[in-house]
C-alpha cells in the first residue's frame, strides 16, 4: 500500500530561492520572476499586458513598450506580482516614465479636457454651418432641376440652359 499518493498534504513544488538583494536593475525581473516559478505567459495573464511587452521590458527594450503612465503601471504591477518594492524600478525608468503626479483626476478632468479643446479650437462661428446649408440645398435644388422634378415655368432660362 505504499504506492498510494498522500492526497490530504498540499502539493508542494520546488523552486530556486528568491533573490533577497533590492532590485534596482530592470533586466533582473527576468531571473526574479523565473526564480518565482512564473512563466511569461503566467504574467502576461495576471497583469493584462502582452507576452511581447513583458520580453520587452525583462530585455530592456524600452522602445518596444508604451511610455509614461502605461510604463509605470506595468512596472508597479509587475513588482506587485514579484513582492518587490517598485521606487527603485521607477527611479532607474524615470526618463521613460516622465513627471506623473496627482493621479488621473488631473489628466482627464473636465475643466482640463476643456481648456484644451478651447485652446485649439478654431472658431468659424455660425457662418460656416450657413454655408454648409446653403451648399446642401443647392445642391438638391440642382438634382430637382436636373430630374425635372421642378416645373419648367419655375426655372429661368439661363439656368434650364446649365442642365441642358
Amino acid at each position: 500500500m505504499s504506492n498510494q499518493l498522500d492526497l490530504s498534504s498540499p502539493l508542494r513544488t520546488e523552486s530556486a530561492p528568491a533573490p533577497t538583494e533590492l532590485i534596482t536593475s530592470v533586466g533582473s525581473l527576468r531571473a526574479l520572476r523565473v526564480s518565482k516559478g512564473f512563466s511569461i505567459e503566467d504574467v502576461s495573464v495576471r497583469l493584462k499586458f502582452s507576452t511581447r511587452h513583458i520580453e520587452a521590458l525583462e530585455a530592456e527594450r524600452f522602445d518596444s513598450l508604451p511610455q509614461g503612465l502605461g510604463l509605470r503601471s506595468m512596472v508597479r504591477s509587475y513588482s506587485k506580482l514579484l513582492g518587490i518594492d517598485p521606487r527603485p524600478l521607477e527611479s532607474v525608468l524615470q526618463s521613460r516614465i516622465g513627471s506623473v503626479e496627482g493621479g488621473i483626476a488631473n489628466h482627464t478632468s473636465i475643466r482640463t479636457l476643456g481648456a484644451h479643446h478651447a485652446e485649439n479650437a478654431q472658431h468659424s462661428g455660425p457662418w460656416a454651418w450657413l454655408v454648409l446649408i446653403l451648399l446642401v440645398v443647392l445642391a438638391a435644388l440642382s438634382v430637382a432641376i436636373w430630374q425635372g422634378l421642378v416645373p419648367a415655368a419655375w426655372v429661368p432660362d439661363w439656368v434650364e440652359a446649365l442642365f441642358r
